[in-house]
């Protein structure tokens, strides 16, 4: 039902409504800030001004200036909350505009047709106000719906529509969109299904926009997208927020949250995307951390006294090298990482052997290369090994062991955190974050549910695979003294610039 009010009231909303259009209409910061509401259960009246926090703030940037974003999070961070702001902001503010959210489950998709109409009912009635209770003589946006659908009329046409979809086969097929939401997408039934029928739904040459949400789940196509992002293999913006962007959570929270949900608390609450993707309680690396593990930055190099070991897993589809270097006291770096795909036994060797060389492009000196038994195992087409092929390209290779068990137990020997002489947290083995690919695995790896001495199968593990070649090739430090003596020579070769007999400098 229509209602009316003093003409003069009417008169004040409409240059109040004048003002905050412009102000509003291309700033969707501005029009959060200051105009919308989100629900709070902590709050007295059960409601908050949405004062967005610097992480959010930054989202929101990163999410209007990309056409894809990938956002993973923590647990309670208020990003639904704010892709459903922005889609308010559009259906206002942006006539023809058309909306598409996605959710587990039917409930799911209600609740985000019933929060995105709490925000139009907290909004200043000068933006939009519900069809039925509008005031007479109102000549702006009105909106209306049911469960499943907001329905905007703007009053010079081109209306405006927002519908929810619980994760079907069909979910994607049945619309076109502006902008397609998919909320808590790494837990959707059928999402390689709903993404291959929504994505053409804004491939169009004018551009459309789609924002998946989720906190982390193993071997998901949101997980699959997020490393692609990550990777710079397609074209999706990776956005990730950690357990404290929320500014009321500190350390002591975090404590707490740990204290109750254990293991479980990486991939609730993670302040790394590795963390986001753990197993939890399943891991077979439960002492993984990496504030101990990864101290160093990718640009790190050892110093010319330290001796280099390198290990390498074979394949065609994925394989993987590392180069580590010894401290003279025994624990290790390992500063490099290779982590190719689809590349044959020619190239990956050709690629070894140009990376290994120093700071100053000098080859390194490699003590030996310790490779998967695999890796001399005939190819059926060809009769040669991997270990001839890298032979020949100047990488020769050293059987590995084979005993599994025993390497990880040696393994979780190497990683084991303990405190050194001036009481700092550390390991015999750690990573700089130049291995990018062994940080973000080591959180996701299962131990066997039979035998938890071994690790499940079907695991992407070439990291850690090399990681137990190296830890079972017993390696130390008993380089020998002129060896030392060498390597040194050679380094102030490189470094001091010999006099000119004729001028003397």
């Amino acid at each position: 039902m229509m209602s009316s009010i003093p003409k003069d009231q009417a008169e004040a909303l409409a240059a109040r409504a004048q003002v905050a259009w412009l102000d509003c209409k291309d700033d969707v910061e501005f029009f959060i800030n200051n105009y919308v509401f989100i629900e709070d259960p902590d709050h007295p009246d059960g409601k908050t001004s949405f004062k967005l926090w610097p992480a959010q703030a930054d989202a929101l940037e990163q999410i209007l200036e990309n056409r894809l974003s990938i956002v993973l999070k923590a647990r309670q961070l208020g990003l639904t909350w704010l892709a459903l702001a922005i889609i308010a902001h559009h259906l206002i503010f942006k006539p023809g505009f058309t909306a598409n959210a996605i959710s587990r489950r039917e409930d799911d998709s209600k609740e985000l047709i019933r929060r995105c109409k709490f925000i139009f009912n907290e909004l200043p009635r000068f933006f939009i106000q519900e069809k039925k209770n509008s005031f007479e003589g109102w000549t702006g946006p009105t909106w209306s719906g049911g469960t499943e659908e907001l329905r905007i009329e703007h009053p010079e046409g081109q209306n405006t529509r927002f519908k929810s979809f619980p994760a079907s086969p069909d979910s994607g097929r049945s619309f076109t969109s502006s902008l397609v939401l998919l909320d808590e997408w790494a837990f959707h039934q059928y999402d390689r299904q709903i993404w291959t029928a929504a994505f053409p739904t804004i491939n169009r040459p004018t551009g459309g926009q789609v924002i998946g949400i989720s906190t982390g789940r193993r071997n998901t196509l949101f997980e699959e997208k997020w490393q692609q992002a990550t990777e710079g293999t397609s074209n999706f913006k990776p956005i990730f927020l950690p357990w404290h962007a929320d500014p009321r959570r500190d350390r002591k929270w975090y404590e707490g949250a740990r204290a109750e949900l254990g293991g479980l608390v990486h991939a609730e609450y993670p302040a790394t995307p590795e963390e986001a993707f753990t197993v939890g309680e399943g891991a077979k690396f439960q002492e993984w951390d990496p504030s101990v593990h990864v101290p160093f930055g990718a640009d790190w190099y050892p110093p010319v006294s330290w001796r280099i070991i390198r290990a390498y897993d074979g394949g065609y589809y994925r394989a993987c090298c590392k180069w580590y270097a010894i401290a003279p006291d025994g624990w290790a770096i390992c500063y490099r990482e290779y982590y190719p795909h689809k590349k044959t036994d020619p190239e990956q060797a050709e690629k070894i052997r140009e990376l290994s060389r120093d700071n100053d492009g000098a080859p390194e000196d490699i003590s030996y290369t310790v490779a998967d038994t695999s890796c001399w195992a005939p190819n059926q087409e060809t009769g040669r090994t991997t270990a001839q092929i890298f032979a020949e390209h100047g990488v020769p290779l050293r059987q590995a062991m084979k005993d599994r068990e025993n390497g990880w137990r040696r393994l979780h020997q190497h990683l084991a955190p303990f405190e050194d002489e001036h009481g700092n947290t550390i390991s015999r083995l750690r990573f700089t974050h130049a291995c990018k690919n062994t940080i973000r695995t080591y959180p996701m790896i299962e131990a066997h549910e039979q035998n938890p001495e071994d690790i499940a199968n079907d695991q992407e593990d070439h990291c850690q695979d090399t990681d137990r070649y190296y830890a079972m090739s017993r390696p130390g430090t008993d380089m020998l003294s002129e060896e030392v003596k060498e390597r040194r020579r050679r380094e102030r070769e490189r470094k001091v610039v010999p006099l000119s007999k004729a001028t003397g400098y």
